[in-house]
């Protein structure tokens, strides 16, 4: 639970330094906003029960006035995490299979019911989970065997996912800082991975501008 506790401290000084800042209400709509995360991935394999794995990522958001498309990538550092695969070839029927990183990609519709410099959101949207370069175990007769297993192993490891995500952020000027958590639906039977996904993420997004050329004539 250790990546856990890091992130709500984490987040916990984002919002001190968002809630110390002098609030702009400048509005926010029709606008570019670029962005980096960290946090922590909650998963679980055939093989072992659920874990955390620390996250690092990068997002970009394009607001409306109350919706928004929120675009994310981010990548979980685990250290010789163990999943397997039905394999005949394999002591046991089972190939087992270790791996160091998990990647996601995710486009999420989000909305914000409440104006202000402090705004909750809610999204839903999708996205692939793919456990990077997973590396099959055991006794190999051939190289041949032995790429198949990669192979193998290579079409197990990518999901796709629905999610849910709820958050919240802060506005200071063109700084946002943000947490939020996401909810995925579970991986494929007989992947690399099982279960649901959950994260918790937090971080800062800076304006980039406008997203919308308006016309503004005389008297506006």
């Amino acid at each position: 639970m250790r990546p856990v506790r890091a992130v709500v401290v984490a987040f916990g000084g984002l919002v001190m330094l968002s809630t110390s800042a002098v609030a702009q209400r400048a509005d926010d709509s029709f606008k570019w906003y670029l962005g980096a995360q960290a946090g922590v991935l909650g998963f679980e394999t055939p093989s072992q029960t659920r874990g955390w794995a620390p996250t690092v990522g990068g997002q970009l958001l394009v607001m409306a006035k109350r919706t928004g498309l929120l675009v994310s990538i981010d990548e979980a550092f685990g250290s010789n995490e163990v999943t397997g695969y039905g394999d005949v070839t394999a002591n046991g029927s089972i190939r087992e299979v270790l791996f160091d990183r998990i990647r996601r990609y995710s486009a999420t519709l989000t909305a914000y019911p409440v104006k202000g410099s402090t705004q909750p959101y809610f999204g839903l949207g999708f996205g692939l989970m793919q456990v990077v370069d997973p590396k099959p175990q055991g006794v190999f007769t051939s190289p041949i065997q032995a790429r198949l297993a990669g192979n193998l192993a290579s079409t197990k490891s990518t999901d796709g996912f629905i999610a849910a995500v709820a958050g919240i952020q802060f506005r200071a000027g063109r700084m946002v800082a943000f947490g939020q958590a996401q909810l995925s639906s579970s991986a494929q039977s007989g992947h690399l991975l099982r279960g649901a996904g959950q994260a918790i993420t937090g971080g800062l997004r800076f304006s980039l501008g406008g997203a919308k050329e308006g016309l503004h004539g005389g008297g506006y």
